[in-house]
């Protein structure tokens, strides 16, 4: 009788020492599938900053609109620096890079210009812009045919990237003005948004 207990109690203690190191086994498995949960949430957030931090390419947008536009892009003639400065009023010490094309001749209106401005410099790039464009609607007196494209004309600015656009075939089918300023709004407005889905 008393080799029964004995045996009963041995094969009890047996039993909780199988289940304690089952226990700590599974304990070991939760822990390391937590910290696989985590590495890959390290590894997400990374992504996403790596997506938000990603510049986009100037030359890309540019190449993007004149698609959009086809023949009835106008420009033929890139602006330089001393365009750049001379003409719009961007010094170099305001930007990092820049692309951009306008007429040869000088009755033409038609520009597209891209600015990545210096670190905190967009504003100062877009108020130089709109004073751009503010300034040729002022002298655009010489030349009344393009006063409609250039009230159509837009500043634009996502963060330090600035654009100024006025793009669109001519038309001479009114010479209402309010009326050829709501068509060169909507052709305006295909640069707008060629430019805009680069930012989305």
């Amino acid at each position: 009788m008393r080799r029964s207990v004995y045996t009963i109690c041995a094969a009890v203690g047996a039993a909780l020492v199988m289940n304690m190191t089952a226990c700590g086994s599974g304990a070991g498995n939760t822990s390391t599938e937590q910290t696989g949960e985590t590495a890959v949430g390290a590894e997400t957030t990374e992504a996403e900053t790596a997506a938000e931090t990603e510049q986009v390419d100037l030359n890309e947008v540019l190449e993007a609109v004149k698609d959009a536009y086809g023949s009835d892009y106008l420009p033929d003639t890139a602006i330089d620096e001393t365009t750049l400065a001379q003409t719009f009023g961007i010094d170099s010490g305001l930007y990092e890079e820049f692309v951009g094309e306008m007429p040869a001749i000088s009755t033409h209106v038609d520009t597209f210009l891209a600015v990545r401005a210096a670190d905190g410099q967009g504003e100062t790039v877009e108020e130089l812009l709109n004073a751009y464009r503010n300034s040729q609607i002022e002298s655009a007196v010489q030349y009344p045919m393009n006063m409609p494209k250039l009230k159509a004309s837009k500043v634009v600015r996502y963060g330090d990237d600035v654009y100024f656009v006025m793009l669109g075939a001519y038309d001479d089918s009114t010479e209402d003005e309010d009326q050829l300023v709501a068509v060169y709004e909507s052709r305006t407005q295909i640069g707008l948004d060629m430019i805009d889905s680069f930012y989305e």
